[in-house]
């Protein structure tokens, strides 16, 4: 091992005199945040990992054909700036950082935030306006109603801090929805922060403020603590769905996780019964998160006509895995969280397969899976149901940046559908069937998306998301859990929907 330690320090020698002229675009990855943690590696050990990381990219992930990266490159790089021992935790976030560059929203590194100082900002930070907000723990109130809004910490602009938590959660490459609602969950990180930004660390935080109108400031200084922030979903909302006045049907599609199918699968069919005498139809998914698509394939048919064919909703490719010669795309994907067909599965029906020939004769992706990588055309179609009645009264779809991955799928399949408007902001954008692999030293569980998937636009759903027909965003006090806008404003469009049709 000793000798072997030797060889590794002259090659990482001898690169880096010959890369280091061109590591600048990078440099973020190397930074070595002050980690408590006794387990270290080897540069040896640490090198192979990232050799092995290197190998997954290109046997297995599916969206290093997105991106403009030479992941080999830059993970040679990281190999040229490794330490003769690194600790894993920081190995872990140095990883973490390289892979938000492949164009995968589900590319990550589980509990990352675990790994970082238990040195905390004791607020909350939210966004409006693209500015960042500060309030207390409790949501009783702002820090100071007068100056809502953040300039600096640290003397340090909020923006700096801000490209730095976007480094490591998601990424510069992720849709805007994305970056600002995982940033602000990092922002209270003030030991991890502070190291990536080259400050000091100290036992309290200086933050300037700033009013609404950007023209005076003031000063607050906070203790740091080790209580960690709370990690609750945004804006309180709850998870009852009833009646509005005016006859106004309101469904709460608060998850899409597995583990709540059963309790939403029968609120759908409870409820959308009840809705089919009203006048108009709110569908609230907001901050559902993802999971699986049940909610969706329960839901959808209800907005079918009973003679309509099959909707293609959503396709994908599925990487073949290098080492299998004889590998076999059927089944891959039509299990309980996506149900996915592939093309020649036994469950196919005739009607979807012309569909899907039609859909692809005009579909245009935003970027070519090479043939010789991935499989085929899975497909997502929806069915009517002869069972569920067809709602035909308008439909007002609330979403935000808390619909990911499934409820990215979610939003995307309603949107453009006749009577459906969707209100509030962009969702997260991500799909990607991501699988965990542990490099062999570190253990270090890396997750990456070995399917392409795309939107019926052809766009990805990584890095886009779906955009709303009405933008319209939470306002501070919805983030204080004190009001909810969104539903009160979307509640006035359609009052006023109705009204303009002479209801």
């Amino acid at each position: 091992m000793k000798k072997l330690n030797i060889i590794c320090s002259l090659v990482l020698l001898f690169a880096a005199s010959n890369a280091i002229s061109q590591v600048c675009e990078y440099d973020f990855l190397f930074t070595r945040p002050a980690i408590n943690d006794v387990k270290t590696l080897s540069c040896a050990e640490a090198s192979a990992d990232l050799d092995e990381l290197a190998g997954l990219i290109s046997d297995r992930h599916s969206y290093i054909w997105s991106v403009d990266l030479d992941h080999i490159a830059v993970l040679e790089k990281m190999k040229a700036n490794l330490p003769e021992e690194i600790s894993v935790p920081v190995l872990a976030l140095q990883i973490r950082k390289f892979i938000q560059l492949l164009g995968d929203s589900h590319a990550r590194i589980s509990g990352y935030m675990k790994l970082m100082p238990e040195r905390y900002i004791p607020a909350g930070f939210g966004f409006k306006d693209d500015r960042i907000f500060v309030f207390k723990r409790d949501k009783s109130d702002l820090l100071n109603s007068d100056y809502p809004y953040v300039r600096t910490m640290d003397g340090v602009s909020i923006e700096e801090w801000q490209k730095k938590a976007v480094e490591i959660t998601v990424g510069h490459g992720a849709s805007k929805s994305y970056r600002w609602s995982n940033m602000v969950k990092l922002l209270p990180y003030a030991g991890y922060l502070r190291s990536e930004l080259g400050l000091d660390d100290a036992d309290s935080i200086r933050i300037e403020l700033e009013s609404e109108d950007k023209r005076s400031y003031t000063q607050i200084t906070l203790p740091i603590i080790s209580e960690q922030p709370d990690k609750k979903k945004a804006f309180g909302l709850g998870k009852e769905s009833g009646f509005l006045p005016g006859n106004i049907g309101y469904l709460r599609i608060y998850s899409q996780s597995t583990s709540r199918e059963p309790e939403l699968v029968q609120l759908i069919d409870e409820w959308m019964p009840r809705f089919r005498k009203t006048d108009a139809l709110i569908i609230d998914a907001r901050q559902c998160g993802g999971g699986a698509r049940t909610n969706l394939k329960t839901l959808f048919p209800y907005f079918m006509k009973p003679d309509e064919k099959p909707y293609i909703g959503n396709v994908a490719k599925l990487r073949i895995p290098a080492d299998e010669t004889d590998f076999d795309p059927r089944g891959k994907l039509n299990v309980g969280d996506k149900k996915l067909k592939y093309i020649t599965e036994d469950d196919t029906t005739q009607a979807e397969l012309e569909q899907l020939e039609l859909f692809l004769r005009t579909f245009e992706p935003q970027f070519d899976p090479p043939d010789d990588k991935f499989t085929d055309w899975y497909y997502y179609a929806m069915n009517p149901d002869p069972e569920k009645y067809y709602y035909d009264r308008s439909v007002w779809l609330l979403m935000d940046w808390g619909c990911g991955s499934a409820g990215d799928i979610f939003v995307s399949l309603f949107k453009g559908r006749p009577g459906f408007t969707l209100v509030g902001t962009p969702s997260s954008g991500m799909s990607g069937n991501s699988i965990i692999f542990n490099l062999k030293n570190s253990d270090i569980p890396v997750r990456l998306s070995t399917m392409a998937s795309f939107q019926r636009t052809g766009e990805k759903y990584d890095g886009v998301g779906i955009d709303p027909d009405i933008y319209m965003e939470a306002e501070i006090l919805d983030w204080l859990e004190q009001s909810d806008s969104i539903l009160n404003r979307a509640f006035d469009l359609v009052i006023a929907g109705i009204a303009g049709k002479g209801k």
